[in-house]
Formats: C-alpha cells, structure tokens, sequence
C-alpha cells in the first residue's frame, strides 16, 4: 500500500469530522441555524461502524450507553414536572450570594456588559453567533470524542462510559435534589440584578421558532452544570490518552465554559461543581473492574474480533432495548405533559423556597409580588393572588407594571366569582 494512501479505518472519522465542520461553517459564514440532534450523531457513528465492519461490536459496546443517554435526556423533564406537581422548593439566592462573595459580581452580567455591544434583541455580533454554535455542539461533540476513544483506543472505551454513566446519574441526582436558579431566570424573572440577555436561545428562536421548546425542558437543571462536565470531562481522558495533542479540544471545552457563562445559562458555581463532580467521577471510573469481553480485550483497532457471542450480544440488546423503551415511554409523558398543560409548568409554578422563607424582606419588591400572584393564580387560590396583585398595583412604576398587575387582578376576581 502507498504510504500516501489514506487508511480505511479513517474516513469514518474523518466523514463525521467534516460534518462537524461544514456545520460551523454554514452557520458562521451563511448565517443558517438548524439544531442537530443526538440521534443524527448517532446514526452517523453507526453508519461508519457499519462501514469498518464492527457493527456487532459497536452493538456490544455502545446500545445500553445510548439507551443511557436517551433515557437521561427524557428524566431532565421529568424531574421538572415532579418539581411543578410536588411542590418541591427550588433555589435562587444561595449561588448568587456565592457568586458575590468569590467575584464581587455576576460574572455573566460583567461579561455581557463588557462584550454584548446591542440593546436589540434580534440583532447579535459574530461573535454571539459563533458561541451559539459552541453552545449546541455540546449535544453532540462528546458522542464524537466517544466514537474516536472506541475506534482508537478501544480499551479505553470502557473508562469513557463508564465516567458519563456516573456523571450523569449525579448530574440528574443534583437537578433533583438541589434545583437552582440560573442567571437569565433571577435576571428576568426576579429582576435580582440587571437584565441577562440569554442571545443563544434568541438566536435558534429566530431561525427555527419554538427550537427551545425541544431541549429546553428544564429550566431549573443548572447545579451541577452537566453543559460544562461533559467537554471537561472529554478532557480529562483525552488527556491520559493523548496529552497536549489534543490541545484544539481543550480550547473548545473552555469556549464551552465561556459560553455558558456569557449567556447566563450557568453560574461559575455551577461550572465548578460541574467540574469536581467530574473529576470524581472520573477517579471513580478507573477503579471499576469490568468483567472480560467474550471477544477479549480491545486493546487496538486490529486487535477487535470478528467473532462475537451472540448470546453476549442478544443480552446487550434486550437490556438497551429495555432502557430506551423506558426512555422513550418517559419522553412521551413529558412531551404529553407539556403541550396539554403548558400553564402548569410555566416559570412562574415552581416554589422559589428563598422568597417564601424571607417574604417580608421582599414586599416591596414588585417582580417578587408579582411571582407571588401567579404562583397562587396557578395554584387556584384566586384570594391570595388577588392580594399580591393588589400590592403589585400599588408598587407599579409605570404603566407596564400597572397594566400587568391590573390583568392578574382582574384574572383572580373572574375566577374566583366562577369558582364560588
């Protein structure tokens, strides 16, 4: 063979690795935004293991995992509606005052005040157009970081999946037991401190409207950040396996890093917790004995072999088929759940615990009064709504203020005459 000749076992990769690149070029310099879902990476990766002739192994190793992440992506929302119908206390003010003791400030308000040069809400620089796209690479990049450990490395695949398996299970565990408040929500919502332009979900919105809807379906899902855990921990075993050769990698975990802070997605506290949960996990990952293959050990690419158990391989399929079915089953709910009853899974109905605790302290506070209205308007206690709403009415600065106020007031008094 031609020592020029480009060996067969890399043009999957590099296919894929195209891909990715004509993605960021159609957005950056044609200004043309499509979200690209997980299972269109998937199905690429299968593609090529189909073309090396290794789709029984990629079966064995990969179903039960993407069956994994599927069913990961479904228990987001589900956590969100059991927070909504449990009326489980969701935080606001703890990350903020960490966040102030470590900087003095909110690091996505100074970065946006430094960099964010429009008051438009349509109108964005180049460069928040780019950090848009690194924003939604996070879906799918660490799949293709898989996909490379698996093709080159494979003995090392078992240590990637692993670590995602534990990251993961505590990233969910975290939404559940401590949901938290990101930037953009205190901003907006409670007006804790100067507005947060969140320019990524702007950005899809206005070429493809309603995109968040899709993947945006916890809102709440900020502690730990999992958007900064998956590119760091990428990193992490990038680096035992490769060191500084994969420095262009270690470049965009940082713009991932940087992104999510400078859209207000995440607190840096977030990010840090993101990172130690990382780090454990990742520890942890390397102590875990898995047991033999049946095929051998996956030491290189040509060290794979071709005859596979197909009992091995049956069993693999049944529990990944269970996992998505699972997976899939929950994501129908939540997705049931969310067009049927949008009213009951607005901002405005988690139970923002920090207020309640501290209300007199707030009531003077007009965006606090008025979450105060709705939450009790969706909870159909018309009464007490209509008392936060009158107060809103007597704290109004202007007519937007008065106008929004007078609406929940006339809301609450229209429904309670029914209800009576």
């Amino acid at each position: 063979m031609p020592k020029n000749k480009i060996d067969l076992k890399h043009l999957p990769l590099i296919f894929i690795l195209l891909f990715i690149i004509s993605l960021i070029l159609i957005f950056t310099l044609f200004n043309r935004y499509f979200f690209v879902p997980k299972i269109l990476m998937l199905s690429l990766i299968l593609i090529a293991a189909a073309l090396l002739g290794r789709l029984q192994l990629f079966i064995r190793d990969w179903f039960i995992f993407i069956s994994f992440i599927y069913l990961f992506d479904s228990l987001r929302g589900t956590i969100y509606i059991l927070t909504c119908k449990l009326n489980l206390p969701v935080y606001t003010l703890y990350v903020i005052k960490i966040e102030k003791f470590l900087f003095g400030n909110i690091p996505s308000l100074v970065l946006q005040n430094w960099l964010l040069k429009t008051d438009s809400h349509s109108h964005f620089s180049w460069l928040e157009k780019f950090l848009t796209i690194i924003h939604g690479s996070h879906f799918i990049i660490f799949l293709f970081i898989g996909f490379m450990i698996w093709l080159y490395k494979s003995y090392f695949f078992p240590i990637y999946r692993n670590s995602f398996y534990l990251v993961v299970f505590f990233g969910i565990l975290g939404y559940f037991i401590v949901p938290t408040v990101p930037p953009w929500m205190a901003s907006t919502l409670f007006n804790l401190f100067p507005p947060i332009i969140r320019f990524n979900v702007i950005i899809f919105n206005l070429a493809i409207p309603d995109i968040t809807s899709g993947f945006d379906v916890n809102p709440i899902a900020a502690m730990p950040s999992l958007h900064a855990a998956f590119p760091v921990l990428c990193s992490l075993l990038l680096w035992r396996l490769y060191k500084w050769k994969a420095f262009p990698f270690y470049l965009y975990a940082f713009l991932v890093i940087f992104t999510i802070v400078y859209t207000g997605d995440h607190y840096v506290t977030d990010i840090l917790a993101g990172m130690i949960l990382t780090i454990v996990c990742y520890l942890i990952a390397f102590r875990i004995k898995e047991a033999p293959s049946e095929s051998g050990p996956l030491k290189t690419i040509t060290s794979w072999s071709k005859e596979i158990s197909f009992v091995h391989i049956k069993k693999q399929l049944m529990i990944g088929s269970l996992i998505l079915i699972i997976g899939i089953s929950i994501g129908s709910i939540n997705k049931n759940q969310f067009e049927n009853n949008p009213i009951s899974y607005n901002l405005y109905v988690p139970k923002y615990i920090d207020f309640f605790n501290d209300e007199e302290n707030y009531k003077n506070d007009y965006q606090v009064q008025y979450y105060f209205g709705n939450y009790y308007y969706y909870k159909k206690e018309y009464k007490k709504g209509l008392f936060y709403f009158e107060r809103c009415l007597n704290l109004s600065k202007n007519e937007a203020e008065k106008k929004l106020a007078q609406q929940g007031i006339n809301a609450c008094n229209q429904l309670s005459s029914q209800k009576n």
